[in-house]
């Protein structure tokens, strides 16, 4: 009998006496329900940080947050906070010192001092991002550049 047939049959004459099923004469031993969601969509738009304690970039205004199979990359960084109108996000895949696969992507400006993108992982291995605005002036951590774990990306160790 399923979960919903015990709720739906309690009044065709079957015994239904307090936390009673139907065939038996001992109380019920409920188990609590666990819900389908993971996610707490009530706190960001896309749910919760990704790996919350690997944002290590977060006092430089730089997020890496989880958003179903691709990465939204929320950034409120010294560009950002120097009034750019454009912000480019520049990625790569692999070793910091030798990038490979590397992408150039317009950010959107969500509000005066912040940008986001939402990335699409193409790949496994480390994801390496610097940024640049329009005029050519540069971001990349003091010339360490951002660096994530690739968590996302199925195979990724």
């Amino acid at each position: 009998m399923g979960f919903f047939d015990f709720l739906l049959n309690s009044t065709n004459g079957i015994k239904t006496d307090n936390n009673i099923g139907p065939t038996q004469s001992k109380p019920l031993d409920f188990q609590s329900y666990n819900e389908e969601f993971s996610m707490d969509m009530t706190t960001e738009p896309y749910g919760n940080n990704m790996f919350e304690g690997s944002n290590i970039f977060s006092n430089n205004g730089v997020e890496l947050q989880d958003a179903r199979n691709t990465l939204r990359l929320v950034y409120s960084g010294i560009l950002a906070k120097n009034n750019a109108d454009e912000l480019y996000a520049v990625i790569g895949y692999g070793n910091n010192l030798a990038w490979e696969d590397v992408e150039t992507y317009p950010m959107h400006k969500i509000s005066d001092d912040k940008f986001e993108l939402m990335l699409p992982v193409k790949r496994p291995g480390n994801i390496n991002i610097a940024f640049k605005d329009g005029s050519d002036n540069w971001d990349n951590n003091s010339g360490m550049n951002y660096c994530f774990k690739n968590y996302v990306y199925e195979g990724s160790q």
